[in-house]
């Protein structure tokens, strides 16, 4: 790995330390310091290190996709950075996709028993009721939408990585 490439690395680790201090201050930095957030009457308490993590994946995925996209993925180190970073994205996003769907079932609507499986039917009894999309579930198909295109972007990352490695050699 070349000087150059180990400074663009540090970096972005320490654009990700100061976006930290900016957003938590001295505090983020401890191992037991916490977040809380209080939404009408419930009080989430989440520690602070576990937004340092997906603020590490998404600074290094924003920072060397402009990186590559510039270079035309003729750099080997920054490609391989990106790849890495994209398949870490979709991992958090597939885990908060999973906390999403465990609230779509938690606050689905009404249900009739037995349950109907037409929705001409439900209508015919309760004329004017429609099962509706619950928002839950909208944010979950435009994140699943998302880890698509990143499947897309990370086959197409490692298909202009080979052309360019196969043209060095």
């Amino acid at each position: 790995m070349r000087r150059k490439e180990i400074y663009w690395l540090l970096g972005t680790i320490t654009l990700v330390l100061i976006l930290n201090l900016a957003i938590f201050g001295i505090d983020g930095f401890k191992t037991d310091s916490t977040f809380s957030l209080n939404v009408h009457d419930t009080y989430y308490v989440v520690e602070n290190i576990q937004f340092l993590f997906p603020l590490f994946v998404l600074m290094f995925f924003c920072v060397y996709s402009i990186r590559t996209l510039v270079r035309n993925f003729k750099n080997l180190t920054a490609n391989l950075i990106l790849m890495i970073a994209t398949i870490l994205l979709i991992l958090l996003i597939a885990s908060v996709n999973s906390i999403v769907d465990s609230l779509i079932q938690q606050t689905s609507g009404w249900t009739i028993y037995p349950p109907l499986s037409s929705e001409e039917i439900v209508s015919e009894i309760e004329p004017g009721v429609k099962p509706y999309e619950n928002n839950f579930e909208v944010f979950s198909n435009a994140m699943l939408i998302v880890q698509i295109l990143l499947l897309i972007l990370l086959g197409y990352c490692g298909f202009k990585t080979g052309l360019n490695y196969k043209r060095r050699e």
